[in-house]
């Protein structure tokens, strides 16, 4: 089944709708590294920078539901990284496996693209078989491989990084 979806910039509507995405993805997996639930202060944080170059955008379903969002982000916050960011895509639990994640992929590459950014990474988790398997499909290689730096569920996880150069 294939959905319907637009990209529009993350808006202050958007905001709580994200975090209920974001805040399932704390509670029940290592996707992510935070431990506790954000609110919706904390998640404009994550959603919004100083630096107009990287930016973040909701996936709207057909319905006009915001279904995910997808950040061209900081890898880190010094000038001499401008070149680089991070990609980050989190969809509704209810909507992985129809697709959206390589629409995500391709439109926040675009964006990337447009923006004259250089170098895009993923930073996963290693339990993360699926966002691995998607940013390999996209033509990511392992570039990093850090062994049990985040502790959650108290357990020690991997972290992966994946990168692409742009052409």
């Amino acid at each position: 089944m294939d959905t319907e979806i637009k990209f529009v910039p993350v808006e202050e509507n958007h905001i709580e709708p994200i975090r209920n995405i974001y805040n399932h993805y704390v509670q029940y997996t290592t996707v992510t590294f935070h431990s506790e639930l954000l609110d919706n202060e904390e998640m404009k944080g994550i959603l919004f920078f100083k630096n107009p170059r990287f930016v973040s955008y909701s996936v709207i379903d057909s319905s006009n539901a915001v279904i995910g969002y997808v950040i061209l982000g900081y890898y880190k916050p010094r000038q001499a990284y401008d070149f680089t960011a991070e990609v980050t895509i989190y969809l509704d639990p209810e909507y992985i496996g129809k697709g959206i994640g390589n629409k995500a992929m391709k439109f926040i590459e675009e964006i990337a693209r447009e923006r004259q950014f250089h170098a895009l990474l993923g930073v996963i988790c290693s339990e993360n078989e699926s966002s691995i398997s998607l940013f390999k499909k996209f033509g990511y290689w392992e570039c990093a491989y850090f062994k049990e730096v985040g502790l959650k569920y108290n357990r020690l996880l991997d972290v992966v990084v994946y990168e692409k150069i742009l052409k």
